[in-house]
This record gives structure tokens, C-alpha cells and sequence, in this order.
């Protein structure tokens, strides 16, 4: 008689004899279900080897010719979509702390060219679907974050719709906006929400991954500004050069100098929550030469919006804390002597006197804005149209104040929205700011449990700010790369304020 009183009271006890041949089935059936450890680490790599060889085969192979280009570039990206669903199954959490790295070159990699179908931010934040649904929520949203998702859920509806109205099923154009602007970054936000969930270590690595990143730009565009080299045209911009500075706009890997500036400065905000957060008597030198390396690259991208808002990240992150409103006015006395006497010094140079004693660009704001309002009036429900502002701008008069005419680009992200989606694409915008607000509140009021949320707090509160600032003053809405690091900066945020409120009040 067997000894197993388990066997017993799970078999009948005409199996009680068959016992010895039950644990041989077992065995087997355990050894099927868990791999060799060389074959478990070798099949994401074999699965990319078979994916190589068969995107290879439709990129050089006769799939263009069956099916035409467009087809047999979606059916590619299929395949490269699927491969890393599958490889991200393995890596889990690495595949979102590799990102902010990894994208600063890889939005180089596009294909094809000039009118991208495949590319990195696509595969890779896509790829994140698999971390998702890999990593089941268990933590109960607060309100707060709620009301922050279903904004986000319903941008990406409304967005969504205009933009298959305006350009149609093709995956160029306004379909493009949608995707890279819009959806990457919510994808990218469950992502890091989901992963900031398992604690504070979890949000460190997070930003010391954007500190990072933001290094790696701001080595980018100093080198671009030093050795006169530029990378706008290789991923489907144009050189941008300013006439009234006689400057030529450092953009980083990006297509425009306005995303780059703006990464840099969320990234900013998060390298200073790296530093703050350290434990104390640890090294942080390396950390200072990287956000020096940051902020050297936020001046020369020569943005006054762009100088503002990295001030600001400098005053939140440093000056916001609970209950201490003396040092929030200290910080604030001290951050404005600094920036005074930098701006008189630095007013030596021609380039930057120039951008600080610029007031026409002011005007020509204004002017932009009452245009921007007049595109709206003409069609407010639904827009003229998702990227069709500039189209309908160059066909009426210019606007002008003091004697400054209006530009044919709205310049402000929401008077963008509201004159290409009307009030149905408008509304989600506002509700989304609403909700952010709702974030930072909501964390601001359990930052009480742990330090490292009181610092959170104040620079997830800086970057916002910093991305608002830069907002009302240029339309960043449009533009991946920015959109994509605030998303993951502020899915740290959430998941930490959920983790934090569903703890019992004697945590730390």
C-alpha cells in the first residue's frame, strides 16, 4: 500500500495499484511543460531566425509584385509585429526598461523611407502587447487613474476616427499620426503602469533608463551643433533653418528640433528624480554630467518655451514638497536670480540675444491663435481634418497683429486639435489634462507613505508642466518621440499612486 496520502484522496482505489506508473506519467508530462534551460533561452532567438528568414524572403522575394507594395510591407511588418510578441514573452520586464535606450537610435530605423510603414517605436512599443498581457493587473485603479485612462481610451477613439475620415485606411498620413502619436504612447503608458506596480526599485530603473536616453540625445545634438551634421532628413523631416537667429535647428535623430527639445527636458525631469531618490552617501556624479549634458542640449535647441519649461522641471522637482511652501518661495528666489544673471550674461551672445529680445515672434503667435480660432469657427464639430491645418491655412488671408501676420502651423497643440478635430477630438484633450491633474493631486496625496513619492510627485508635476509650457506655444500633440517618454514618466506615476493607495496605511 502506497504511502502517498495525497495520491489517495485524489485517485479511486482501483488506481492505488497503479501509483508507481501515475509519477512516470507525471514526470514526463512536467519535463514536456518545462523545456531544457538551453532550449528555453535559445527560442526567442530561434523565433527570430525563422522570422528573419521569412521577412527576408518577402523583402526581396516576389510578395511586392503579388501583392502589391503597400501589402507586402504590412504583411512584413506582420511578421516582425508578431516575432517580437513572441520575444517579448521571454524578455517581460527588460523589453520596457531597454526602451528609452534603445529608441533614441532605433527611430532612425524606418522603412521604407520618406513614407515609413515599419518601424522601430512600432515593433517595439507593440511588441509591449505581450508584457501586458503577460502581466495581469491586480492592483484596483484609484479614481484618479481611472478617470486618466478612460481619457486616454477615449483620445485615442476620437483621434482615431477623424483620422481614418481624413486620410482613409492608409497607414501614411493622418492613420500614421494616429498610431505613432497617439497609441504608441498609451500602449507604452499600460506598459510602464504595469510594471511600476512591483514598487519603488521598479520606477528607479524606469528613470534611470530615461536619464539615459536623454544623455544619449543631448550627446546627439551636440554633435550635431558641433561637427555640422544633421539626422532630420533620415527619418522623414527637413532641415530646419531659422533666418532671424541665421541658425540651423538641432533636431536630434528626430524630424523636427520641437519633439527633441521636449524629450529632453521630460527626461531631465526624471534624471532629477534619479538623483533626488538616491539613498544617501551613494555616487551621483555621473548622474550630474548627464543632466549637464541635458540641459546643454536644451539651450541649443534654442526653444525660449524650451529654456522655460527646463526651469520650471528645476523649480518643481526641487521646490514642491508638502507643507513646505517657505522653501517652494526659496527655490523659486533662488531659480530666478540664476536665470537672470545667466540671461544677462549669455545675452553676449548674438544668437541667444536674439531668440530672448524677439518680440515679433509674440505677435506672430497672436496672430497664429486668432487664425487658428477663425479655421475652427468654420467647421466646429469635427475639424477640416486631422493634419490638414496647414492646407487650409495657406488657402485664407493671414491674420495679423501689430503688424505681424500669422504662420500657416498652428503653434499650440490644443488650437491645433480644435481647428483639425473640431469639439468631438477637442474635448478628449481637455479631459486628458484634466486627468493628468487628477494624477499628480492624487499622488501628491498619498506621497505622505514614502519619500520617494514626495520627489515623484514634484517632478512628474515639472515634466507636465514642462510639456504644457512647450504646448501652448508650438504643437507637440502630432509628434511621437515627446509623447512617448511623458507617457512612460507618467505611467511611473500612476502605478506607483495606485500601488501606494491600495497599501495599508502602515507601509511606508
Amino acid at each position: 500500500m502506497s504511502s502517498a496520502p495525497w495520491l489517495r484522496r485524489r485517485h479511486p482505489p482501483y488506481a492505488r495499484g497503479r501509483e508507481p506508473v501515475l509519477s512516470t506519467i507525471a514526470s514526463i508530462v512536467r519535463a514536456t511543460a518545462q523545456p531544457p534551460e538551453g532550449l528555453r533561452l535559445a527560442a526567442p532567438w530561434l523565433v527570430v531566425a525563422g522570422a528573419a528568414l521569412l521577412a527576408g524572403s518577402l523583402a526581396t522575394g516576389q510578395a511586392d509584385v503579388w501583392l502589391g507594395k503597400t501589402p507586402a510591407l504590412l504583411l512584413l511588418g506582420t511578421v516582425l509585429g508578431a516575432t517580437f510578441l513572441v520575444v517579448f514573452s521571454f524578455l517581460g520586464s527588460l523589453a520596457v526598461i531597454v526602451w528609452p535606450v534603445a529608441a533614441t537610435g532605433g527611430f532612425l530605423l524606418q522603412f521604407p523611407k520618406g513614407h515609413a510603414v515599419i518601424t522601430f517605436d512600432r515593433l517595439w512599443i507593440g511588441g509591449l502587447l505581450a508584457y501586458i498581457a503577460l502581466n495581469h493587473r491586480r492592483t484596483e485603479r484609484t479614481k484618479d487613474t481611472r478617470v486618466l485612462m478612460f481619457a486616454l481610451v477615449l483620445l485615442v477613439i476620437s483621434f482615431g476616427l477623424r483620422a481614418l475620415t481624413t486620410g482613409g485606411a492608409s497607414i501614411t498620413g493622418p492613420t500614421a499620426t494616429w498610431i505613432d502619436a497617439i497609441v504608441l504612447p498609451t500602449i507604452l503608458f499600460v506598459a510602464c503602469e504595469r510594471y511600476s506596480l512591483l514598487g519603488a526599485n521598479r520606477i528607479r530603473r524606469l528613470t534611470g533608463a530615461l536619464m539615459i536616453a536623454g544623455a544619449v540625445l543631448g550627446v546627439i545634438g551636440i554633435a550635431e551643433r558641433v561637427l555640422g551634421f544633421e539626422l532630420a532628413t533620415a527619418t522623414g523631416g527637413s532641415v530646419r533653418f531659422d533666418a532671424i537667429i541665421d541658425q540651423t535647428r538641432i533636431s536630434g535623430p528626430y524630424p523636427a528640433p520641437e519633439p527633441y527639445a521636449l524629450s529632453l527636458i521630460i527626461c531631465f525631469a526624471a534624471t532629477l528624480y534619479w538623483i533626488l531618490s538616491r539613498k544617501r552617501g551613494s555616487r551621483y556624479g555621473l548622474a550630474l554630467a548627464l543632466a549637464g549634458i541635458q540641459l546643454t542640449a536644451i539651450a541649443l535647441a534654442l526653444f525660449r518655451a524650451g529654456w522655460i519649461a527646463a526651469l520650471v522641471v528645476v523649480v518643481a522637482s526641487f521646490g514642491l514638497r508638502p507643507g513646505r511652501f517657505g522653501r517652494t518661495f526659496l527655490v523659486v528666489g533662488v531659480a530666478g536670480v540664476l536665470g537672470l544673471a545667466a540671461t544677462s550674461q549669455l545675452q553676449q551672445n548674438k544668437t541667444i540675444a536674439t531668440r530672448v529680445n524677439d518680440t515679433e515672434n509674440i505677435y506672430g503667435r497672436l496672430a497664429t491663435y486668432k487664425q487658428g480660432v477663425e479655421i475652427f469657427r468654420s467647421a466646429p464639430l469635427f475639424g477640416v481634418g486631422v493634419n490638414r491645418y496647414h492646407t487650409v491655412a495657406e488657402t485664407r488671408p493671414p491674420e495679423i497683429v501689430a503688424r505681424v501676420e500669422s504662420v500657416t502651423y498652428p503653434h499650440n497643440s490644443y488650437i491645433g486639435l480644435l481647428a483639425e478635430q473640431g469639439l468631438v477630438g477637442f474635448l478628449p484633450l481637455l479631459l486628458l489634462s484634466y486627468g493628468v491633474w487628477r494624477l499628480v493631486r492624487g499622488l501628491h496625496a498619498v506621497s505622505y507613505r514614502s519619500a520617494d513619492a514626495v520627489i515623484l510627485t514634484a517632478t512628474v508635476a515639472g515634466a507636465t508642466l514642462g510639456y504644457l509650457i512647450m504646448s501652448l506655444t508650438l504643437t507637440m500633440l502630432p509628434y511621437e518621440p515627446s509623447n512617448a517618454f511623458l507617457a512612460a514618466f507618467l505611467g511611473a506615476a500612476s502605478g506607483r499612486l495606485d500601488l501606494l493607495a491600495n497599501e495599508a496605511p502602515t507601509s511606508s
